[in-house]
């Protein structure tokens, strides 16, 4: 996941799913009626699902946009290719750390929001509390859209056990989603999320299948994301490319073309997409004067 160049050219899956998925939800976010709204993307990578997809629906007089990541290399990627834009940073940030966050990030926001990012966060507990303390004391809401379920995970168990590659993949288990094994995880999540403090929630695990067109874009989608190709000799990776393939097409996932000239690769996975509430944690005048403090501020 740090090879950002590589990432932001090989992402289709993520990137459709997130186009589909905020096209639909919109019209569902709460936007301020000053139109002066400030969102953080958690996770936001290469920044290119941030500036393609949410940049284009915000309101015109936004305050600020500010996508983070856990990776250095992709926010300094994501600056180089986005610097121009205005309003619009990029900083380092592990939302599920446990030491504070940030101080000019805590309560700055009106919208948080995350796609494809939080399956790898094994304590998804404390990245809802962070999400949720990111968010404006007057309120505030998230979308989150991440990997419940997916055969990738299955392949990785699989080659974790090999004599070939266990020495790299000694801890594959923290790159598995924690929802993985789950037997609901729409109501485990939508627990997570209680216990956040969120409320009026909306969860729903969707079950969808991405078909990868061809061996070599199957490929460029492993290097994009294995987090293990950073561990394994440069001469040994088509070596673990290799043996990935054979896996899949073990698990039935491959199947060839009507003319037999193009191998195709199913990926059957299980999306959950959540959206909620932070209810307003101040007095309705307190928060009336708050939102009108703002909006003046943004005019001067």
């Amino acid at each position: 996941m740090n090879q950002a160049c590589l990432y932001h050219r090989a992402n289709e899956v993520q990137r459709h799913d997130a186009e589909e998925i905020i096209i639909e939800y919109a019209k569902k976010i709460e936007w301020r009626l000053d139109g002066c709204d400030a969102l953080l993307d958690v996770g936001c990578g290469s920044g290119d699902v941030l500036m393609d997809f949410i940049y284009p629906i915000m309101p015109k007089q936004f305050e600020r946009i500010v996508g983070t990541d856990i990776s250095d290399k992709m926010i300094k990627f994501a600056k180089k290719c986005y610097n121009s834009y205005p309003q619009c940073d990029f900083k380092q940030l592990d939302i599920a750390s446990e030491d504070k966050l940030p101080t000019d990030l805590v309560g700055a926001f009106d919208h948080v929001t995350s796609f494809y990012c939080l399956h790898w966060v094994q304590d998804q507990r404390q990245a809802l509390n962070n999400i949720y303390r990111l968010l404006h004391t007057a309120g505030g809401d998230c979308l989150l859209v991440f990997l419940a379920a997916n055969p990738i995970y299955d392949v990785y168990k699989i080659l974790s056990k090999s004599i070939k590659w266990s020495f790299y993949m000694q801890d594959v288990d923290s790159y598995i989603s924690p929802l993985h094994y789950s037997p609901d995880p729409q109501k485990e999540f939508s627990q997570m999320l209680k216990e956040a403090g969120f409320e009026n929630l909306q969860v729903e695990l969707r079950e969808k299948v991405y078909v990868y067109e061809g061996l070599e874009i199957l490929k460029d989608n492993v290097k994009a994301v294995c987090p293990f190709l950073d561990r394994i000799p440069w001469s040994q990776h088509d070596d673990f490319l290799e043996d990935f393939i054979n896996i899949v097409t073990n698990l039935d996932l491959r199947h060839s073309d009507v003319n037999e000239s193009i191998q195709k690769f199913n990926s059957p996975y299980k999306l959950l997409v959540a959206y909620a509430k932070k209810p307003s944690m101040v007095p309705k005048l307190m928060n009336d004067f708050i939102t009108s403090d703002r909006h003046s501020k943004n005019i001067s």
